[in-house]
């Protein structure tokens, strides 16, 4: 049996695509939580009237990118869901790798801009990054049969 052809895979991929998704949501129904992600502080509104609708407003800002984040992460979700439903392995595999890196990336904003809330994105990017693999065949060379039985 060649690993990249077990049957498991899309669901594997599709949990991947379950926790983006509700990511994405809670972007845009929770910001203040979906903030917290990236170990960010909610901003206060503007207490003055007119100032509370102006572009430069912190909590206007803050609500924008995170309608943009949740957009990406709905979207990210979505692609592996579609791959996973109705196309190749291959698309299957390449999405869930760069799903990894996204993951990663948003890591190294938090450790690097932040300094803290890296393994809130680094925890699972590996995992992804393993699977998106096995999904491309990258680990083909196992024999599982040997691994399986016991045997050496």
């Amino acid at each position: 049996m060649i690993l990249s052809t077990l049957p498991y895979l899309e669901h594997a991929a599709s949990f991947y695509a379950t926790i983006f998704i509700g990511f994405g949501i809670t972007g845009f129904v929770n910001p203040p939580t979906a903030l917290s992600f990236f170990k960010l502080p909610y901003p206060q509104a503007s207490s003055t009237g007119s100032a509370k609708n102006a572009p430069s407003d912190p909590k206007k800002i803050a609500d924008a990118m995170l309608a943009v984040y949740g957009t990406r992460d709905i979207f990210m979700g979505a692609a592996i869901y579609a791959a996973a439903l109705c196309g190749t392995r291959e698309a299957l595999g390449w999405i869930v790798t760069a799903g990894a890196c996204v993951a990663a990336v948003d890591g190294a904003i938090c450790k690097f801009m932040v300094g803290k809330g890296e393994m809130n994105h680094w925890g699972y990017a590996p995992t992804m990054l393993v699977l998106g693999g096995v999904i491309l065949g990258a680990f083909d060379w196992i024999p599982l049969e040997r691994v399986f039985s016991g045997s050496s």
